[in-house]
């Protein structure tokens, strides 16, 4: 969506809409329809709407028009230590923190908002789906630039010059006993437990405390960006996650015999592991075939770890650069290893990246998740930005599929097709959300669209079939149109139950992605996505920042593609309305009429089949439509007999209504 602010006075002007040309060959010829057509001017293919948020951050310069963050653009930084132990008989995690926030914005801070997403799970929190009930995170210290600070009633007015805190559900709102200047920073420390959660629980949990899946468990410092402020929005279950970019150094206290595998490197293998499996895991980076790092009879025979004289060992990770940490752990995984190389077409760079799989060996399609996850993390590197992390890591447990920063949680699935489809869909997460840090909670298409449409190319890059596109295609037509169905542009937790979120969030975006690579190219669509990768890589994209990237490399306005699709739920419904044929020298000439009974405009892609199965290619742009048309016909000669006219046979533009999209000679019904 390209938009022209006249910033003296915030006036919006739109420019006129792009073209979409028809092939060089064959050129169908117009035919001019009769005066008695109707024409329609659409509701739903509008400007987009600009908010007043966004002018403001142009006019501030953090933003501009053509998608690319401002000359003023700033963001916040926060760095986190944290110290936690877990015990695996009882679930309970002890930990503490020092968190050092740094105001670089232009604005003098009073509070710093705090995310405690583990009262998700205390009794009577308010959330949108169903839990398990736990304690929830159990505050036990606060200081505050190393002032002891004391809680207050949520309604109460803080006393100046005091370290104070109020709660509110999964919210911590810190007053800061001394104003926070820009360029200055402040730090807290923190101290708190909580139960894990079992299986159940979004995103998180243990199976039967022998497996451990840790998420959303440390006190986190909310984002404060230049569109909103705070962003302190309370954490229901549903929607996912905003955070700020920053660095972790974690360690994590867990019996001997366990394995950790978590965002970030391991600081001390020495400490921790064998010599075999450290001899193994350089092996790994060298090697071609995938490295049974820790095996069943390593595990059997206890030596899947270092021994300890207390019976404890310390796991240490770091992690630069990434907007959250996570960690599973287990005394019943295997650890397999491999590595990818990626190369940055841009630079001719090449990069070894670490590949890992733990998993339970009962998790038989398991033995093949290093490959599985190596082969998407490689893939998604060619068509998007290059991988920016040492590592990846795809973890086996409760959780059915979620992402953190370099580390996945899968569940076992037996089907090695499906669980291949759920790694690749979380590995396509590394950049949406992890490298281009979008706003989950108010656009959860502006990550789950982008990393569902990688996924499907991976999966049929590696099963070498084009089909992969059916189950979003019967995702979204079953509510298409319907009064089920719900804009994109809709925060994640406003949905409700049903399948209004998964279709807005993940199959209708990724059809829709598909769908522009035919209407702009593919190759252009892949070059869009790696600009607006390389633009706001570790930064804080909106919707039109995506937008105005992809209408900036593509060289055209579309405003007739983003509005109906993404902020209304027009349906395309395009017709055969009749084909005429007559004798033509050398074959036969055809008239086709074609309807567009929808509300989303899009240009008609028509396939004409000749008998022998020699098919021509026409394309009638949306520029028709656009003009208000309802109707067109386009004639065209052919070198031989027409048996099948049929549009978009590949089925890539959405259509909702497939039974008037074929016209077979000597056929009556369409």
């Amino acid at each position: 969506m390209r938009v022209r602010i006249l910033l003296a006075g915030l006036a919006l002007l739109v420019g006129a809409c792009g073209r979409v040309p028809a092939p060089a060959a064959p050129t169908p010829t117009p035919v001019a329809e009769p005066d008695t057509a109707r024409r329609h001017i659409r509701w739903a293919a509008r400007p987009v709407p600009v908010p007043p948020s966004f002018q403001r951050a142009v006019q501030e310069g953090t933003r501009t028009l053509d998608g690319r963050p401002g000359p003023a653009y700033w963001q916040q930084r926060v760095a986190y230590r944290i110290d936690a132990e877990l015990d695996p008989s009882t679930a309970r995690l002890q930990a503490e923190e020092r968190v050092t926030y740094h105001n670089r914005s232009p604005d003098t801070l009073h509070v710093v908002v705090f995310n405690l997403y583990q009262n998700l799970f205390r009794a009577g929190a308010p959330r949108n789906e169903p839990v398990p009930v736990t304690d929830g995170l159990v505050l036990e210290r606060f200081v505050i630039a190393g002032e002891e600070a004391h809680a207050i009633d949520l309604y109460a007015d803080p006393p100046p010059g005091r370290a104070t805190y109020h709660l509110d559900g999964t919210l911590l709102v810190a007053h800061l006993p001394r104003p926070l200047a820009p360029g200055d920073s402040v730090e807290f420390q923190v101290a708190w437990h909580f139960t894990v959660p079992p299986g159940d629980a979004p995103r998180t949990g243990h199976s039967d405390h022998a497996v451990y899946q840790v998420a959303q468990w440390y006190p986190q410092i909310a984002v404060y960006d230049d569109l909103r402020g705070w962003n302190a929005d309370p954490y229901l279950g549903t929607g996912e996650f905003y955070l700020e970019y920053g660095d972790f150094d974690v360690a994590i206290t867990v019996p001997e015999g366990w394995l950790v595998a978590a965002t970030g490197t391991l600081d001390n293998p020495d400490e921790v592991l064998t010599d075999l499996a450290r001899e193994r895991l350089d092996l790994a980076l060298r090697s071609d075939t995938v490295i049974h790092v820790i095996t069943l009879d390593d595990r059997d025979a206890g030596n899947a770890t270092q021994r300890a004289p207390g019976g404890q060992l310390t796991w240490r990770f770091q992690a630069r650069n990434v907007r959250d940490f996570a960690f599973a752990a287990s005394d019943r995984y295997v650890w397999d290893a491999t590595h990818a190389v990626i190369t940055n077409g841009a630079t001719g760079e090449r990069d070894t990246v670490a590949v890992h799989a733990f998993y339970r060996p009962e998790a038989g399609a398991w033995r093949d998740a290093a490959r599985f996850t190596r082969h998407a993390l490689t893939y998604m590197s060619r068509i998007g930005h290059p991988y920016i992390y040492p590592q990846i890591t795809a973890t086996e447990g409760p959780v059915f599929g979620m992402e953190y920063p370099m580390v996945v949680f899968v569940a076992d699935i037996e089907d090695r097709g499906l669980l291949y489809t759920v790694i690749a869909h979380e590995v396509a997460h590394m950049w949406y959300p992890m490298m281009v840090g979008s706003d989950e909670k108010r656009h959860a298409w502006q990550d789950e669209g982008p990393a569902s449409y990688l996924e499907n190319l991976a999966l049929a890059d590696i099963s070498r079939d084009s089909a992969v596109w059916s189950d979003e295609l019967a995702s979204y037509m079953q509510i298409a149109g319907t009064e089920l169905e719900k804009p994109m542009m809709r925060e994640a937790d406003l949905y409700g139950p049903g399948p209004a979120y998964g279709v807005a969030s993940y199959s209708k975006p990724a059809l829709l992605l598909r769908a522009l690579a035919r209407i702009i190219g593919e190759e252009t669509l892949h070059t869009a996505l790696r600009e607006y990768s390389r633009r706001w890589l570790l930064k804080h994209p909106t919707p039109l920042d995506f937008f105005n990237t992809v209408e900036d490399v593509a060289g055209r306005d579309l405003d007739w593609f983003w509005h109906p699709w993404w902020y209304e739920t027009a349906v395309l419904d395009q017709a055969i309305a009749d084909v005429e044929i007559s004798p033509a020298a050398g074959g036969e000439r055809v008239v086709i009429t074609v309807e567009d009974r929808g509300d989303a405009p899009m240009p008609v892609l028509l396939a004409v089949t000749l008998e022998g199965g020699e098919t021509r290619r026409v394309t009638v742009p949306v520029d028709v439509w656009l003009a208000g048309a309802r109707r067109h016909r386009i004639e065209l000669e052919v070198p031989g007999r027409v048996t099948r006219v049929e549009i978009d046979p590949e089925d890539v533009l959405l259509d909702v209504d497939r039974t008037n999209d074929v016209w077979v000679r000597g056929a009556e019904s369409r």
